[in-house]
């Protein structure tokens, strides 16, 4: 009988042991889990910057795009209208083109657009846009030897787009806030000249 008494005893004992190994487990656990959230919680917020940089390049590169399709558009359909007719720069902002079937042509800019118009008399015969990115712009100038500058400003690196990135909203703002004036100590905006000859006096 004693001896299975102290038996029960040692086993309970044994128990207790046990109990308490299982109590530091359970408080070690706890550690690694948060171990894993600091680590998920970093790994997500990487993952975000890496997207939101993705997306920003992206958005800049369509503009980029945008940017160069449209020029190539305008000087091709310019050298075709100037050597068929002479053309007068009207204005900073217009050229006007006279074909020999008298038809008027007039190319017009207005902030980041520049459009074709080709009328004959009071009837309209075509139109045709050219887009560029918000915050662009255009301007028209007498060169030398009879020819004509267009000049097109890629935009400033201070000018804010929307969420999406297309640049539509700056298009309803006043000229001072969708193209905002670059600093001198700052690197000025890239700019494309096209030069057209032969234009009349």
């Amino acid at each position: 009988m004693k001896r299975i008494c102290s038996n029960h005893k040692s086993i309970r004992r044994f128990r207790g042991e046990a109990t308490g190994n299982g109590s530091a487990r359970k408080g070690a656990f706890f550690h690694y889990v948060l171990i894993y959230m600091t680590v998920a919680a970093a790994l997500m917020t990487t993952a975000g910057v890496c997207l939101h940089s993705i997306l920003k390049a992206d958005a800049s590169e369509r503009r980029e795009s945008l940017f160069l399709n449209s020029m190539m558009r305008a000087e091709h359909q310019l050298r075709v209208d100037s050597q068929s007719s002479g053309f007068v720069c009207d204005s900073a902002t217009a050229i006007v083109v006279q074909s020999p079937e008298q038809t008027n042509i007039r190319w017009a800019s207005d902030q980041s657009f520049l459009t074709r118009s080709e009328t004959r008399g009071d009837e309209a015969v075509s139109s045709d846009r050219f887009i560029f990115p918000a915050g662009s712009q255009i301007s028209m100038q007498e060169g030398p030897e009879d020819s004509v500058v267009i000049r097109i400003t890629e935009p400033s690196a201070f000018v804010t787009y929307s969420e999406l990135a297309n640049g539509g909203s700056n298009r309803s703002k006043p000229a001072e806030e969708a193209t905002p004036a670059t600093p001198a100590h700052v690197a000025q905006p890239n700019f494309a000249e096209i030069h057209l000859r032969g234009a009349k006096p």
